[in-house]
């Protein structure tokens, strides 16, 4: 048995963000003043952690977002893997929250409602974001076990964020809802992994429980705000 944490870590605001702007998997944003300002808060909060490796989405919020963090952990593995991007909203992504309200919603209920294949037009459903994050946790917890990793920082989205603490931790995607992202903010977890198990059944079967949950203290002085998609 291997005891694996992983601390999760939201991007730093983008200009999209600012402009309440919806920020699916389609759209590829840097950070703007504010998010590089959060993501050094984040990175000096983190700096005297110790990581064995380092991972996030190939969007570049999140590259840079990790980037800045990864100043104080020289010499750790980086990898980005495309696998842990935010979900896409396909039409809707880049448009105003206010515009997109009407369709977003009624999907978001879908889902609260269980019906997890529902998605916005050329958008991606929970179901699909599940069965990828879901792939690349089993890849990943595979090789962390293989090269003795027991800490891992992930720079990530809000809602795969959601999908992920939703399906790995509650084992309930009714629940994506119930958390809470901010901008840099983040969550920690850890998980039992008995390599037996993750090869028999995957990353399903493994128990994974809350250290620390939606944590943005840290952020205070910048008096951080809880942002949408």
């Amino acid at each position: 048995m291997v005891v694996v944490d992983i601390t999760i870590a939201r991007h730093g605001q983008t200009k999209l963000n600012a402009n309440r702007m919806l920020q699916g998997g389609r759209v590829d944003c840097d950070l703007n003043k504010r998010g590089i300002q959060q993501a050094q808060q984040l990175a000096d909060r983190m700096r005297n952690e110790r990581f064995d490796w380092m991972i996030s989405s190939t969007l570049v919020r999140a590259v840079h977002t990790a980037q800045i963090v990864g100043a104080y952990h020289a010499g750790v593995p980086v990898t980005q893997d495309a696998r842990l991007g935010e979900m896409s909203w396909g039409d809707l992504d880049g448009k105003s929250l206010r515009d997109c309200h009407p369709v977003r919603s009624k999907v978001i209920e879908e889902w609260r409602s269980g019906n997890f294949g529902a998605k916005t037009p050329d958008g991606e459903s929970a179901e699909e974001g599940r069965a990828r994050i879901t792939e690349a946790f089993t890849d990943i917890l595979n090789e962390a076990v293989a090269r003795q990793y027991t800490s891992i920082f992930m720079c990530l989205h809000g809602r795969i964020m959601r999908v992920i603490l939703a399906a790995l931790v509650e084992k309930d995607l009714t629940k994506m809802e119930q958390s809470r992202h901010a901008n840099c903010a983040y969550y920690q977890v850890q998980v039992d992994v008995d390599p037996e198990v993750l090869a028999k059944s995957g990353v399903d079967a493994l128990a994974f429980k809350y250290i620390s949950v939606d944590v943005r203290d840290h952020l205070k002085p910048l008096h951080s705000e809880e942002a949408a998609e």
